[in-house]
């Protein structure tokens, strides 16, 4: 084993694989339903860095590994939760940081109060409040809170953090399973609602219908206001015997014939707008008219609505529907923004499908390849940003960090799509490989360091750090889930998923999707995130204050 650790300790490279290779398998063991998932990678780390016989030195990661893999993640979940995160805010997103600061208020007050009884140093107290709720960004202010002011041994939080952040994780993924035992019926009954509501949705029907509404009788279709009443989009119209591609200049006459397509669920409700549901569909009279499903893979056109796009005036063509993340989707033409990797339906004069196509790119290839030019330069603002001091009462400061700016920025530029000729969004397959890539090497990084500090704190203070580690993440988290479920109105998918953002640990958010398998985790996510990032990054640090006072 010796030569096997020897080996081993002489390359960072293969440290970092091996121990994400090894807790990848461990990840994947199930006991009884239950197994570590990504974060196995975690507690892979924590063993390669508490491996040192004979006092030998502790095997290491570079920092900076830790930190790519932080902000590869944190800013790819911003680039995709950023539409909803702020579309969430209008509706349940305030409550549940309500809920959220609730949270850290009882469980910082709790952590506080216990180790002072206990005698604890206040950097221990701090240390274990950053590694019960799993923030390094906190634990790093607590340390140079420490350093600049002299109010304690800059140390001691590292001791806290190491104890309790293990059980951070796993308590936290452990809160999940219970809440969603307890609330098993519920979730059962809201999943299966969620998953009717998507159905509708996505189950896209096409259908034929008769002008006999009077209100329709010489109007133009961009007057009416169609998708906005009936939910579906207008893609043929037949007047007579002519047979065209369906545009905002298309006027409606008595016994028209349109072809419209949308959710099923909005059938009923088109027939009584338009008058009745024709038996007999249009004929597309001598082919001139072809339906062509076409790949986006040119930038210019990405981050745009359809509407901005004018396809009715420039190729007499219509978009009716948008297939993203293996769903279809009906398209409003003046919200949906098109996007990189996206397969559109379009409806276009045969004659125009070449330079439809041409117009969106239609190249596989293409897609492939990566704007690093935007990637790059929205994580520069984005560690920029999280590189800003914040100034805090007393004159100390504190940041973002490399978590809390990259996500930002990532939350924004997720929700403009593009600026100006600069593409922000990635193709769905890229952002989900960056995103994978950056958990596993945080994970494995922070892992490998907090390994030898970790097991060095069983032989000493470790018992007393580690009960009280215990008792912040579960008062936290159960107060959180609590909160989220019945003040928030959270399902139980939207509970686990802004808990997660409480933590603000890649690892658990990992497995609150591995129990969901719903995109609902990741908004939840992004919700509660940013504000939870900052709430703790200051309050650790006014733990410190406070227990200054005691001492």
């Amino acid at each position: 084993m010796d030569a096997i650790r020897e080996i081993v300790s002489q390359s960072e490279s293969l440290l970092l694989f091996l121990v994400i290779g090894v807790g990848f398998m461990l990840g994947q063991i199930k006991i009884r339903g239950f197994k570590l998932g990504v974060s196995g990678v975690l507690f892979a780390g924590l063993f390669f860095g508490g491996w040192t016989p004979n006092g030998t030195e502790p095997m290491t990661i570079a920092h900076q590994v830790m930190q790519i893999g932080l902000i590869l993640f944190v800013y790819t979940v911003g680039l995709t939760s950023g539409s909803g995160f702020f579309a969430s805010l209008k509706s349940n997103g305030f409550r549940f940081n309500i809920a959220l600061v609730v949270a850290l208020t009882v469980g910082a007050a709790t952590t506080l109060g216990i180790g002072l009884w206990m005698s604890l140093e206040p950097g221990q107290i701090a240390g274990v409040f950053c590694g019960g709720l799993t923030n390094t960004p906190a634990l790093a202010s607590v340390t140079e809170l420490m350093n600049n002011t002299g109010l304690g041994d800059p140390r001691d939080p590292v001791v806290g953090y190491s104890m309790a952040y293990p059980f951070g994780i796993l308590g936290g993924m452990l809160a999940f399973q219970i809440f969603s035992i307890v609330y098993r019926k519920a979730a059962v009954r809201e999943k299966a609602d969620a998953d009717v509501r998507a159905q509708r949705k996505s189950n896209i029907t096409a259908a034929n219908f008769e002008i006999h509404n009077p209100e329709l009788f010489g109007k133009p279709i961009g007057q009416l206001r169609i998708q906005e009443k009936t939910g579906m989009i207008v893609s043929r119209h037949r007047h007579g015997n002519s047979v065209e591609v369906a545009t905002k200049y298309s006027v409606l006459q008595e016994s028209d014939v349109l072809t419209v397509a949308g959710a099923e669920a909005n059938i009923r409700k088109a027939e009584e707008f338009f008058g009745a549901e024709s038996t007999v569909p249009p004929r597309e009279m001598g082919g001139t008219i072809v339906m062509r499903r076409i790949l986006v893979s040119r930038k210019q056109v990405a981050g745009r609505t359809i509407q901005h796009l004018q396809l009715d005036r420039k190729f007499n063509a219509q978009i009716t529907r948008v297939r993203r993340a293996d769903i279809d989707i009906v398209p409003d033409h003046y919200t949906t923004r098109i996007e990189l990797g996206d397969r559109i339906r379009v409806v276009m004069p045969t004659e125009k499908s070449a330079e439809v196509a041409e117009f969106f790119g239609d190249s596989e290839r293409s897609i492939s390849e990566l704007d690093f030019t935007a990637l790059t330069l929205g994580i520069s603002f984005g560690v920029l940003l999280g590189m800003l001091p914040i100034p805090i009462p007393g004159g100390g400061h504190i940041s973002l960090g490399f978590a809390g700016g990259p996500l930002v920025v990532g939350l924004i530029l997720g929700k403009l799509g593009r600026t100006g000729p600069m593409v922000w969004s990635l193709p769905l397959e890229s952002n989900q490989a960056l995103r994978h890539i950056g958990l596993l090497f945080f994970l494995a990084a922070v892992g490998v360091m907090a390994g030898g500090r970790f097991f060095y704190a069983l032989s000493t203070s470790g018992w007393q750090l580690f009960t009280l580690g215990l008792l912040t993440t579960t008062v936290t988290t159960g107060i959180m889930l609590l909160l989220l479920r019945h003040y928030g109105k959270a399902t139980v998918v939207e509970a686990i998923g802004a808990t997660s953002g409480m933590q603000t640990q890649p690892a658990t958010l990992a497995r609150a999707y591995e129990m969901s398998q719903s995109d609902d985790t990741y908004v939840a996510y992004a919700t509660t995130y940013p504000v939870a990032m900052v709430g703790k990054i200051l309050i650790a640090q006014l733990i410190i204050i406070v227990c200054s006072m005691f001492f």
